[in-house]
């Protein structure tokens, strides 16, 4: 697949119409859009490079081994030890800690990591609360591009190697606001580019759409833990991408995102009505349920969730601590059950969503026709970190 500028992509210029920012296009600054292929079934789709390069004739990357990662992750689970506990007709797991580096941003850090060699970046920077710092540290390094992440203090244990040949993982005190200004301040005095791309963090979790679309087209019910809402938006980016290249993909479905109490902004802001949210209302609190989970900028997402919301009939649900603490040990069973590493310890993103799933199930909002695809996300054991 390409990006293509109805302007400029047939013109004879040197150099690609896309770029690290936005999907505009780096020649004339018009709106880029996707060139699919032309294929007749999943089997034509897909290719033999493992993990999210299996979807790279879906994806816009020129080198699709550059795209290898776990084949695992991108393999749903059927548990029907949740089934039961939900009263649904069946639960599929999408364990993505079986990811390289433990987390669902693999399947960002390996597609903004091939995006950096064709643009031609040697040093990049950015800034995260863990997860996403530690997968671009990983990604990065393994294609020969230096990256110098920056995330806040209190998130800093999501990041146990912080150096890692070139790349290293800088903690930063203060919150996620303190840890963009150290980005800004890096990209300033060392030339770095300063990854900050939306609609490449959208992309960046397509090929987890692509998986739900091949392997579960009859999907009702997808759930997940959401921050910003990168992920959902991804998801369904993937979904609608299969189905216009005529491949089999769910039908009648919906989404269940669900927030930790205390980082429900987006969700909250929905329900309010509100087209934009304060500033000083995005103070991750002291002492944070889950510290990955306070977003960064949620306002940059607010229209598209919204979208996705009114367009799906998707609900954004808070889910407490005590709910999550109470739900959790169903969970933990039936992933050890099925080989899947989860550590409630170090992030609790997983537990959410099952606590939420488990709150819709006990307020009559699941259907006994149900199938639910849950995105496993979280982190594995450190220990089994690289």
């Amino acid at each position: 697949m390409k990006l293509i500028c109805e302007n400029c992509s047939e013109r004879p210029e040197s150099g690609s119409v896309d770029g690290p920012s936005e999907w505009r296009c780096t020649r004339c600054d018009g709106a880029l859009t996707e060139s699919l292929p032309e294929v007749r079934s999943w089997a034509d789709a897909v290719t033999d490079t493992p993990g999210v390069g299996r979807y790279a004739a879906l994806l816009p990357v020129s080198a699709p081994d550059d795209l290898r990662s776990s084949e695992k992750a991108l393999i749903p689970v059927e548990s029907p030890q949740l089934a039961a506990a939900l009263g649904v007709a069946s639960v599929r797991l999408m364990p993505q800690t079986l990811n390289d580096t433990g987390t669902f941003k693999d399947n960002e850090g390996v597609l903004l990591a091939a995006k950096c060699v064709e643009w031609g970046l040697s040093s990049v920077c950015m800034h995260s609360s863990g997860n996403t710092a530690r997968s671009y540290q990983y990604y990065m390094e393994r294609l020969g591009v230096a990256c110098t992440a920056f995330v806040p203090q209190p998130s800093a244990y999501k990041c146990p190697t912080t150096a890692m040949g070139k790349s290293r993982v800088v903690a930063v005190p203060g919150n996620m606001v303190n840890a963009a200004d150290a980005a800004i301040a890096h990209s300033k005095e060392h030339g770095a580019f300063r990854l900050t791309p939306s609609q490449w963090k959208i992309e960046g979790k397509v090929p987890v759409g692509l998986a739900i679309a091949e392997r579960c087209p009859d999907a009702t019910l997808i759930a997940v833990t959401i921050a910003s809402g990168y992920g959902p938006l991804g998801f369904e980016r993937g979904i609608r991408r299969a189905r216009a290249a005529g491949l089999t993909a769910p039908g009648e479905y919906t989404y269940h995102l669900f927030q930790a109490a205390d980082a429900g902004l987006l969700g909250a802001a929905l329900r309010d009505g509100r087209d934009e949210i304060d500033l000083g209302d995005m103070v991750a609190p002291e002492d944070a349920f889950e510290p990955t989970l306070q977003s960064t900028n949620p306002n940059r997402t607010l229209p598209l969730v919204r979208r996705l919301v009114a367009e799906t009939g998707a609900c954004i649900d808070p889910v407490e601590p005590s709910r999550v603490e109470a739900e959790a040990p169903a969970l933990i069973d039936a992933c050890a059950e099925l080989g899947i590493p989860l550590a409630y310890e170090l992030e609790k993103s997983a537990f959410i969503c099952w606590g939420g799933l488990r709150q819709a199930a006990e307020s009559g909002r699941l259907s006994a026709d149900d199938r639910v695809v849950m995105i496993v996300s979280g982190s594995r054991p450190q220990n089994q970190l690289p």
